[in-house]
């Protein structure tokens, strides 16, 4: 049997993360991924926002960690040369209706710290984007993208460099709580392979209630089931990309299951509309895109960029959010906590990172690694 001071179960970006910040501290760490590579699920499939903080409660770890994590991303990047751009976000109100919710996300941000927010003019829009209409828009200056696969890249690397090691397809099985610390059994490869970990992060992404189950944990008294909220991206052709220069989000709806459908230019100077909110009534992971919704995005982004035209779009990709709250439920908030009070020392939960855990990951990664001390002899 395998020992190690530290087990990582994810390979997405916040698990990517934690393995960085641990491995300045200590050298024995694992990291297990069921897939094939890092990253293969929330954590790429995504739209690659750096965002500015707006949208979540003040006090929340939503809040404060999206805008911890956005100075530390943007100060990482500058430093390792990983590609991203402060492009900017304009927010979109495109009938009165919506004015008021667009003056409350500014109040709500401001609340947050967020820096540089104003709501502009249609005519100061119209500096920043000739070919976007609407009545006023809120502008944030510090939302950006990032080449996020570089960015996991960057993590795994510095976290190897460390001393830490990764196993791919390594899929957990079942674990057991011991007086000190957790035995962990992995189907490896068709292979059954056993690891003992003293302490025992649980960064599983969708499948993290699936884990906190396997240790022992009642998921449905702790309100630790997630929902799986299916997101889907067209294409827009490149003439039309090129039109765009920063990212174009309408008011966000209370009580749905995103930002709404957005106009996300990329790198490569391309340009994606999405995600779409849909809650998946199982836990299948379905990544195919419905072409039949085409309509729907169209309908929903032509209101604010009036020169697309429904044959612009072609299907892209989707992506999947692991959410604490169900259909039409109120905000959750991450869950990031060491879970002795609960009979389960050594064992941190990282559950319902959705966005904005890209941003934040960073910064996820030094609350978790604050945690991590005190457990270790």
């Amino acid at each position: 049997m395998e020992k190690t001071d530290i087990l990582i179960i994810g390979a997405g970006v916040v698990g990517l993360a934690v393995a960085k910040e641990l491995s300045c501290i200590r050298k024995n760490i694992i990291i297990i991924e069921k897939n094939k590579s890092f990253g293969q699920e929330t954590s790429s499939r995504n739209s690659e926002v750096i965002h500015g903080g707006m949208y979540y409660p003040s006090g929340t770890l939503k809040a404060e960690l999206c805008i911890k994590g956005r100075h530390l991303l943007y100060q990482l990047c500058n430093e390792k040369k990983i590609p991203h751009k402060k492009i900017g976000k304009l927010i979109i109100a495109t009938i009165k209706d919506e004015l008021p919710a667009l003056e409350a996300l500014l109040a709500q941000g401001k609340d947050n710290g967020v820096e540089g927010l104003e709501i502009i003019t249609e005519a100061q829009m119209k500096k920043f984007e000739p070919e976007v209409s609407g009545l006023t828009a809120l502008y944030s200056p510090e939302t950006g993208i990032i080449d996020s696969h570089r960015l996991m890249d960057y993590l795994l690397t510095a976290a190897k460099d460390n001393g830490a090691t990764i196993a791919y397809n390594a899929e957990v099985v079942l674990i057991k709580k011991n007086n000190d610390g957790y035995r962990v059994t992995i189907k490896n490869n068709g292979e059954i392979v056993e690891i003992k970990a003293s302490v025992l992060i649980n960064c599983a992404g969708l499948d993290a209630d699936t884990i906190a189950g396997l240790v022992g944990m009642d998921i449905f008294k702790e309100k630790y089931n997630l929902h799986y909220c299916k997101g889907q991206y067209f294409r827009v052709r490149p003439e039309k990309s090129k039109l765009i220069n920063r990212l174009l989000y309408p008011v966000p709806l209370p009580k749905s299951g995103g930002l709404g459908i957005h106009g996300t230019p990329d790198l490569a100077g391309s340009l994606r509309l999405g995600p779409d909110d849909n809650y998946l009534d199982n836990r299948v992971k379905d990544y195919s895109v419905d072409e039949n919704r085409k309509n729907d995005f169209f309908s929903s982004v032509v209101k604010f960029f009036p020169c697309l035209e429904e044959t612009d779009l072609t299907p892209d990709l989707s992506g999947i959010r692991p959410k604490l709250q169900p259909r039409g439920g109120e905000f959750r908030d991450f869950i990031i906590r060491e879970e002795t009070d609960k009979g389960f020392p050594g064992f941190i939960n990282l559950l319902g990172i959705e966005s904005p855990g890209l941003t934040a990951s960073l910064a996820i990664a030094t609350m978790v690694k604050k945690m991590v001390p005190g457990l270790l002899n």
